[in-house]
């Protein structure tokens, strides 16, 4: 299915003084049904989207203004990546048997629009990580690639959390980190810099950065659903609620360094889960109501 897609500019060079980074332009996604936790590939041309709950899988195509419908899975949503050269994405298909949730990870090749199933429905997968041509993922510690081809690069690093541990796969080896040594703590929202060399992480004291020893190099603070733009800034919301209902949110940029924390929204909608292209400079996230946004920033 492919459906014409208009973009409307809402704002173009929205600065404030003493900003060290500048909103050039916001651009929305006029669409009358609700959608959430978008994905922008590598070079902000393509963008995935799905529904408050997960289900199902839309690719927005941003150069083409259409869009198509991937699956109508359940969890497909959750976390769904491209490949490097985006001409291949990766998402989970979940199922439930007994009261109890399988998940299998499918492809979907986005010129032939053709779905293939690359591992089927198991208990224990983890977080999708993209391998030159395919994908690496934890099942039942272990960790397992898929790739399309011969592949003889070194499987990078990945980290991932199982049962709400913070898990380092490096050179074969699983190692189960704890970087506030608490017996009890969960950590969430885990993913490894584009260089490979830090783990970005959440847990009840905040965000936070550190090695792959886990020694903590920085926290954040309250900068929650925490994204790599570089090896040395993330982009995360500050979200407030009620202990009920969320009330605010802003999508904010940070630096490890301490030369930037800045909100990038001005917190009259609320604006939540951020996603980022780098080499387009861009910021994709949504509202609470489900509008998508596209940030272009510039430094």
């Amino acid at each position: 299915m492919k459906t014409k897609l208009f973009l409307l500019a809402l704002a173009a060079t929205l600065t404030v003084q003493a900003q060290k980074v500048q909103v050039m332009q916001v651009v929305s996604l006029p669409e009358t049904t609700p959608f959430y936790y978008p994905q922008l590939n590598a070079d902000g041309t393509q963008l995935l989207l799905t529904n408050e709950s997960y289900q199902g899988l839309t690719l927005y195509n941003l150069d083409k203004q259409t869009k198509q419908l991937v699956s109508n899975d359940m969890n497909a949503g959750y976390e769904p990546i491209f490949n490097s050269d985006g001409s291949k994405l990766f998402f989970r298909s979940s199922s439930e048997k007994d009261g109890r949730r399988f998940t299998a990870v499918k492809t979907y090749n986005i010129d032939a629009q053709k779905e293939q199933l690359v591992m089927k429905a198991d208990r224990n997968v983890g977080k999708l990580q993209h391998y030159t041509n395919g994908v690496i993922v934890a099942k039942d510690e272990k960790l397992f690639k898929v790739t399309f081809g011969k592949k003889t690069e070194t499987v990078p690093t990945y980290v991932s959390n199982e049962d709400l541990k913070l898990v380092l796969y490096k050179n074969g080896k699983r190692t189960e980190l704890n970087p506030y040594n608490e017996e009890d703590i969960n950590y969430i929202w885990s993913s490894i810099s584009p260089d490979g060399t830090k783990i970005l992480f959440n847990s009840k004291y905040g965000t936070a950065v550190c090695d792959l020893n886990g020694e903590i190099i920085k926290n954040f603070g309250h900068l929650n659903a925490p994204v790599w733009y570089d090896n040395n800034m993330i982009v995360g919301m500050y979200d407030k609620d009620n202990g009920h209902f969320i009330t605010g949110s802003t999508i904010a940029i940070a630096s490890l360094d301490g030369k930037i924390n800045q909100e990038l929204t001005d917190g009259k909608e609320i604006t939540m889960y951020p996603s980022v292209a780098p080499k387009a400079n861009k910021i994709a996230y949504n509202t609470i109501d489900g509008k998508i946004y596209i940030m272009t920033i510039k430094f």
